[in-house]
């Protein structure tokens, strides 16, 4: 394996732009009393999952990113602790930001998938799209990209989704 798995990097500003605006919406979906916030909260808790792996697959490479990123995971679970039992965020199927007590999980799963790439094809992981390139390397996706995806994608539904009780 030619490539490292860990390494820290200077930020850029994809980086910079995403932590910030991120931030921003967390502090919006944790500070405001909106009618809509538990659809709000139901968005930000299982679309931040897809972002991190679609969006931000480069930037998780980064040692340092990643663990900014594993910080919001901790901010995820002091959310989750923090706004479960508010009946005004309890959807059908229990509280609307239930994912967010997935966020490090998910993080965690993302590096082990990386580390599969990197043993078995020598290259980074990269994310799935339209073009059969990726957005950000610019390199054709290969099975392993494929696979890697979807068990991402499984674990994600299921941690995400098919783990909700309904109340």
């Amino acid at each position: 394996m030619n490539k490292q798995l860990f390494y820290f990097d200077k930020l850029n500003w994809w980086d910079i732009s995403t932590l910030i605006l991120y931030s921003i919406l967390t502090a919006f979906i944790y500070l405001t009393d909106i009618p809509t916030r538990s659809d709000w909260l139901f968005g930000y808790s299982f679309g931040t999952h897809l972002f991190l792996y679609f969006f931000n697959y480069k930037s998780l490479r980064k040692l340092n990113v990643w663990l900014v990123w594993m910080l919001f995971g901790i901010i995820h679970l002091y959310f989750y602790y923090e706004l479960s039992n508010e009946p005004e965020l309890q959807m059908f199927r229990g509280f609307a930001g239930h994912s967010l007590l997935f966020t490090w999980l998910l993080l965690i799963i993302f590096q082990v998938l990386r580390y599969i790439s990197l043993i078995n094809q020598n290259q980074e992981l990269v994310a799935l799209s339209k073009s059969r390139t990726d957005i950000w390397d610019n390199r054709r996706i290969t099975k392993i990209d494929t696979i890697c995806f979807f068990v991402y994608f499984i674990l994600t539904i299921i941690l995400d989704v098919a783990v909700m009780a309904p109340k």
